[in-house]
């Protein structure tokens, strides 16, 4: 072990490091030093020299590369707002789907009956079918709002807002996938949520180009307030209404002819007269419609009325087949002039 250096002109005893460029054990300058000589002062000068380790040299990123890596995202829900009829046309090639149509006046309770399906669906008490899928969840929510926010016993006025679009000149479908529990078979719908208005404008001015999707319609619910026919004040027009819409239907759908389900609601107030059924059935009859009766309470603040009933029934009957099956080869009387005939005969 050496001591320090001797050496006035030399740094060594300050920095460590010999002036003469001389390795720091074999500076002459630096005396040889016996264990006898080190005291408790020199206990630093046994230790060996620390080795100096150089920082690593930062990595670069490449060009054009993220400084951060991206955070990883939670799965979200779709829009899922209403579909246009883009859209719909899409799901309608996509897989079968039932293209149900929906008219009524202001305040007939089209809304309300989706909503009150929706929200079966959702306690799981929607009798025969279990909620399979939705692209319109979001659409759902929003018109289902008003229905979460009332206590039992002070029931408002109206649950559901007055339906408006968007876009005023283009309908906004729902779309609901079932599985019906029978089977497990699974059923697409897509029913469109209007104002009012436009039912009413087909009824006073013929004004049908916003409601042409009808003529993709598989089956039409005819949407009534159940308690103007009822009263003995409203029952005259009401009648009178409804006679119109049905006959402004037919215009508008020309030769195709889907089944009509008349759907009065607020049956929890009084259920339709059958008089009053039995004109309507016949009012269709005389335009080409088959028409049937599926009365409803999306709500009810009757005890004696289940909230809902008839909602699923009213489903289950829009998605059934007709019992009667067309002919295969209807018979028909055949004369001498008949091309087909004459053709026939011609080739013996």
């Amino acid at each position: 072990m050496r001591g320090a250096c001797e050496d006035s002109n030399c740094t060594f005893n300050v920095t460590k490091v010999c002036v003469r460029g001389l390795a720091a054990d074999e500076c002459p300058n630096r005396p040889l030093l016996d264990a006898q000589e080190l005291g408790d002062d020199d206990e630093e000068a046994r230790r060996p020299e620390p080795v100096v380790v150089p920082p690593p040299a930062p990595v670069r990123a490449p060009i054009g590369a993220p400084v951060l890596e991206r955070p990883r995202e939670m799965p979200r829900l779709p829009e899922s707002r209403t579909l246009d009829i883009g859209q719909a046309n899409a799901l309608m090639e996509a897989r079968q789907t039932f293209m149900i149509g929906i008219v009524g006046l202001p305040a007939a309770g089209k809304t309300a009956c989706l909503v009150s399906a929706y929200l079966l669906l959702a306690k799981g008490e929607f009798e025969g079918f279990s909620f399979a899928d939705s692209d319109t969840l979001r659409a759902f929510e929003e018109i289902s709002t008003g229905s979460r926010t009332w206590s039992k016993g002070s029931p408002p006025e109206h649950l559901t807002q007055h339906t408006t679009l968007s876009n005023d000149r283009e309908a906004g479908f729902l779309h609901l996938r079932l599985r019906r529990q029978a089977d497990g078979r699974l059923f697409d719908l897509l029913m469109p949520d209007l104002p009012g208005e436009w039912s009413k404008e087909l009824i006073d001015k013929r004004d049908s180009t916003r409601l042409e999707f009808l003529r993709s319609a598989s089956v039409i619910w005819f949407m009534i307030d159940g308690r103007q026919f009822a009263s003995d004040k409203t029952v005259v027009y009401a009648r009178y209404r409804a006679g119109i819409l049905l006959e402004r239907l037919a215009e508008l759908l020309g030769v195709h002819r889907p089944r009509i389900l008349v759907v009065p609601t607020w049956q929890d107030s009084g259920a339709l007269p059958a008089a009053e059924a039995s004109n309507l059935i016949g009012c269709g009859k005389s335009c080409g419609f088959e028409i049937e009766i599926a009365p409803i309470a999306s709500f009810s603040w009757n005890d004696a009325v289940q909230p809902g009933h008839g909602v699923a029934s009213l489903v289950q009957r829009s998605i059934a087949c007709s019992s009667e099956a067309p002919d295969f080869w209807p018979a028909s009387d055949a004369s001498a002039d008949d091309r087909a005939l004459a053709a026939f005969r011609g080739r013996g």
